[in-house]
């Protein structure tokens, strides 16, 4: 629970400079590509939209699980004092270098604030994708397939011989204003009652047109992948202008094929005003689960981008093409540089506190046993059943430690004479402890889920007054953490 809360806010929290990043690298790259041909630019922002998820999600799960041994608990001194042990060391061993990433941690009331805030905008998101879903389900199950006429007939063969699409069902719709495409494994195009019975012939073609190169470049699949992307990162304004500049460059680059490959520029763009003109009704349907001719809400853009003709040489185009990929891979980069880790706060005291609360407790416990020492001997002597009762809690005791100890040296990985080189490469010094212990026991012997067997190495600084806590994983070696005990100060 803890690792995934750790993993969520690092992810939530990266992600705020990451997308913004990502979508301002794509906002230059689609403005150097802004006289060559649309389907590059689509290229470049259905890329950054994918980036603007993978990136802070692959750059968070790295942290989180390279840093995972640093995020236990703190843990407490030993009670027993031990007799200083020798510096030498196994010979061979190689010391890991740590490399740890910054670590921020957050308030509880802060966390769970933002956790609070991007659950609410994920289920809107769900929400709204299920329920475009279920009215483009309702709108595919109220279409009637159509027989087509002789003018449709020889539209859909022409398409079929230009895109190379094959056996595209053609269903009639009474509700829908515009023409769309709907479907994952078997698409179909969908088209207004009105606009057949009109039957003019280039408002047939460049609606069947535009859905048939929907069609071939699985459209509507990408769509789809686009929008379950988008659903982690619904919460940064920067993912939403993505997904819009997708949208918007996907129907630019049909308008483009159609005119390459179908209809006059003129004649398509005369054909596009008329079917577009209904788009807002179908905006309110179910703009998010289907792709088709009115999709994005860019007409005069759309037209202005038909009248203009790409004026790019191919020498150019090719190297800026090398260019704006290059731009993609600086945030990506720079997202697993400048990557930082957060963490939520614990309740859990210092080392130095519970230190000092322990020896309170047992000075207490000293004065308390002095003052009742005697009467506690008269009783153990005289009672048989205290001195049985005492025997019996010594001996779980002692079964106790025996159990921990004996799960202790089964789990740790290194020996103690290993730990004791690599906490003393970090601190050199004479070593005045150096004990094996572990946090988070489910039972005797049995070491919880987020439980960590470590070495607690105290050493002797050189030339100064006090001592060093060294916590060293005793699984991997890797160092917890590094503490300095300070003087006392005598009070007079």
């Amino acid at each position: 629970m803890r690792q995934s809360s750790q993993l969520l806010l690092t992810f939530l929290l990266n992600a705020f400079w990451q997308v913004a990043l990502i979508t301002a690298f794509a906002a230059l790259g689609s403005w150097l590509l802004r006289n060559s041909s649309v389907r590059y630019r689509h290229c470049v922002w259905a890329t950054a939209l994918c980036l603007a998820f993978f990136v802070p999600a692959f750059t968070s799960w790295r942290m989180v699980l390279d840093s995972t041994p640093q995020t236990i608990p703190a843990v407490t001194f030993v009670a027993e004092s031990a007799a200083p042990l020798s510096q030498e060391t196994a010979p061979g061993l190689s010391v890991p270098t740590i490399s740890l990433p910054p670590a921020f941690e957050l308030n509880q009331t802060v966390a769970f604030v933002l956790f609070a805030i991007y659950f609410a905008f994920v289920v809107y998101s769900i929400s709204k994708l299920t329920k475009a879903w279920l009215t483009t389900r309702n709108i595919r199950r109220r279409a009637s397939e159509i027989e087509p006429n002789d003018s449709v007939a020889e539209v859909i063969q022409r398409c079929e011989l230009e895109f190379g699409t094959r056996h595209v069902r053609l269903f009639r719709s009474e509700t829908l204003p515009v023409p769309v495409t709907a479907g994952i494994f078997q698409p179909v195009i969908i088209l207004p009652e009105a606009l057949l019975r009109d039957g003019n012939v280039d408002l047939l073609t460049s609606a069947i047109g535009h859905e048939f190169i929907h069609v071939a470049r699985r459209d509507y699949v990408l769509n789809l992948i686009y929008e379950l992307l988008f659903i982690p990162i619904s919460f940064h304004p920067a993912a939403a202008l993505l997904r819009r500049r997708v949208r918007e460059t996907r129907e630019l680059c049909c308008d483009e094929l159609v005119a390459e490959r179908i209809l006059n520029a003129e004649v398509y763009a005369r054909s596009l005003v008329t079917l577009a003109s209904p788009a807002p009704s179908l905006h309110r349907l179910s703009v998010t689960t289907t792709v088709g001719i009115a999709d994005a809400d860019i007409l005069e853009a759309r037209i202005m981008s038909l009248l203009k003709k790409p004026d790019f040489h191919t020498r150019w185009k090719r190297s800026l093409l090398i260019v704006v990929a290059l731009l993609l891979l600086v945030p990506c980069v720079a997202a697993v540089a400048f990557a930082m880790r957060f963490d939520v706060q614990t309740n859990a005291q210092e080392p130095t506190t519970q230190e000092k609360e322990r020896r309170e407790k047992e000075t207490l416990e000293t004065k308390r046993r002095d003052g009742s020492g005697e009467e506690f001997k008269v009783r153990v002597s005289t009672d048989p059943r205290v001195r049985e009762e005492i025997e019996r809690k010594e001996r779980v005791e002692v079964e106790m430690r025996e159990v921990r100890q004996a799960a202790l040296v089964r789990l740790a990985k290194i020996n103690m004479d290993q730990a004791i080189q690599i906490a003393t490469s970090q601190q050199p010094g004479k070593v005045l402890l150096c004990s094996l212990e572990a946090t988070h026991w489910e039972a005797p012997g049995k070491l919880a889920n987020d439980g960590v067997v470590f070495y607690h190495v105290m050493i002797a600084n050189e030339g100064e007054v006090g001592a060093a806590h060294i916590w060293v994983n005793a699984v991997d070696g890797t160092i917890i953490k590094t503490e300095k005990e300070l003087p006392r100060k005598r009070e007079p």
